[in-house]
């Protein structure tokens, strides 16, 4: 796969941009409602379409600084377009009232932080060593947690169908892409399994139940 982010002011601009587009197409996604069948709105609420754009910009980098720097500018320019965006349609459409909510946009400013920590250490699955197999099964573990619980929510609920197809889909490619690179298949495997079932009782088991 080429590499398409370098560390270089010319490559964090570019990527600052795409999450600020990224933001502004998560912004307008909320026309849609939440309780229909696909639920397009739940891009920006769920974890899977994030989990998905930051292990590319992980892959797409040619360095953990690289890795950490754009992730975390990825998911801030996402985060000021987003409630940036309401503050200017809300002057004009009421969907969108409120003004730019800016406990919202701090809080989700700062989680960009450590998602830029986890990008830099997940570049180390580049490395060869054993301990790659666990790195590659993290991101793969956390999108089949999510399919998990979205697939549960569907069935109950016939919402978040979009959800569950985009997060499949991720699985099931970074699943393989992610087996051919480990180093070790067994640590992987079990690496994957054990993070799957970490990351399903964490954050989905509970919301499920209800």
């Amino acid at each position: 796969m080429d590499k398409f982010l370098e560390h270089s002011v010319i490559s964090y601009i570019k990527i600052f941009l795409i999450g600020i587009f990224i933001g502004c197409i998560c912004r307008l996604a909320d026309y849609f409602p939440a309780d229909t069948l696909w639920s397009f709105s739940s891009i920006q609420t769920l974890l899977g379409f994030w989990m998905i754009t930051n292990t590319l910009i992980v892959l797409l980098s040619t360095s953990n600084i690289c890795a950490g720097i754009s992730s975390f500018l990825y998911m801030f320019g996402m985060s000021l377009s987003f409630y940036g965006l309401q503050a200017v349609l809300g002057l004009f459409i009421p969907l969108f009232s409120g003004g730019f909510r800016l406990s919202l946009f701090v809080l989700f400013a700062v989680l960009s932080v450590p998602c830029g920590i986890a990008a830099f250490v997940l570049y180390y699955w580049n490395k060869d060593t054993v301990f790659n197999s666990v790195l590659y099964a993290l991101p793969v573990g956390a999108l089949a947690a999510e399919t998990i619980g979205i697939s549960i929510y569907l069935s109950k609920y016939h919402i978040f169908l979009f959800q569950l197809i985009m997060d499949s889909i991720g699985l099931v490619l970074f699943g393989i892409l992610f087996f051919k690179r480990a180093k070790s298949k067994i640590i992987y495997v079990i690496s994957f399994v054990i993070s799957s079932l970490i990351f399903y009782f964490i954050l989905y088991h509970k919301a499920v139940s209800i």
